[in-house]
């Protein structure tokens, strides 16, 4: 009765549900390490922004990295600022509006260069001019926020942007410009002293683990259809094929049964035995 299995198309159905079963698991795997990426993300980044803040210079001197060890930690800079080496970093989009970062290095009385973006600034509506930015505090300045990983820049700038605006927050880059010893990374700045007006601070990104365990379910819950499917589709024809041959429910259809005939209505059934009298 399983012969219908052979057909071509069943063939195919056969094949193409194990393949479907094993994508939908690697999906859902896929989507279960992001799961537990972003929560030891999660993690690192709470017990970093909840240290106390500390002297940037002692948390990545020169020669070190922004790693997970102290990326988002509170750190504090004291220097000035150095306007002549502002820069606007391009395509920055905050609350459903286009804008700019703006960064501007700090000199500190060491002479280390301290790369700081100050905050956001909306867009004009010509993408090829620059806003005008409200200028940094003048003299000393005492600046605290979050750390963050320095962004690599194109090796060859872009001759199509205007001058003062660049594609990527290059801590190295643009700090080279207001001295020759930069630390690495940036500080998005959170408050300074004195204080600053104009400019809106980058705020931190939700800290969420995202959909990515209910993804990871979803998929799951895919394979699993894949495979009561199959068995659904198979368990109909049989069943169809079953009827086709009078084979309802596994029995044999009913005979009618002559060896006792039932009476006529208005007579009795007569005995053998009447009919010799």
């Amino acid at each position: 009765m399983l012969r219908f299995l052979r057909e071509p198309r069943w063939i195919a159905l056969i094949i193409a549900v194990p393949v479907g079963v094993v994508l939908c698991l690697m999906l859902s795997n896929w989507q279960w390490n992001r799961y537990e990426g972003r929560k030891d993300a999660n993690q690192v980044q709470n017990a970093n922004m909840s240290q106390e803040p500390t002297d940037i210079a002692k948390v990545i001197p020169v020669g070190s990295t922004v790693n997970d060890s102290n990326l988002w930690r509170p750190v504090t800079a004291t220097g000035r600022y150095v306007p002549s080496a502002q820069v606007l970093v391009r395509k920055k989009p905050l609350n459903n509006s286009m804008g700019f970062w703006v960064v501007t290095p700090l000199v500190t009385a060491d002479k280390t260069v301290v790369v700081v973006n100050r905050g956001w600034i909306k867009a004009d509506s010509d993408a090829k001019s620059s806003p005008t930015v409200p200028p940094p505090p003048t003299g000393q300045v005492t600046v605290e926020g979050s750390l963050q990983g320095s962004v690599p820049g194109p090796a060859v700038r872009p001759s199509d942007i205007p001058v003062g605006q660049v594609t990527s927050l290059d801590a190295a880059a643009i700090g080279t410009a207001a001295g020759a010893t930069v630390l690495p990374g940036y500080i998005d700045l959170v408050k300074s002293d004195p204080a600053q007006g104009g400019l809106t601070p980058i705020p931190p990104p939700e800290i969420s683990e995202g959909s990515h365990l209910s993804y990871s379910l979803q998929w799951i819950a895919f394979a699993v259809m894949f495979i009561v499917g199959l068995v659904l589709l198979t368990r109909r024809e049989f069943q169809m094929q079953r009827r086709e041959k009078g084979l309802v429910g596994g029995a044999e259809p009913d005979e009618p049964d002559l060896s006792d005939e039932a009476a006529q209505p208005g007579e009795s059934s007569r005995l053998p035995q009447d009919s010799r009298q």
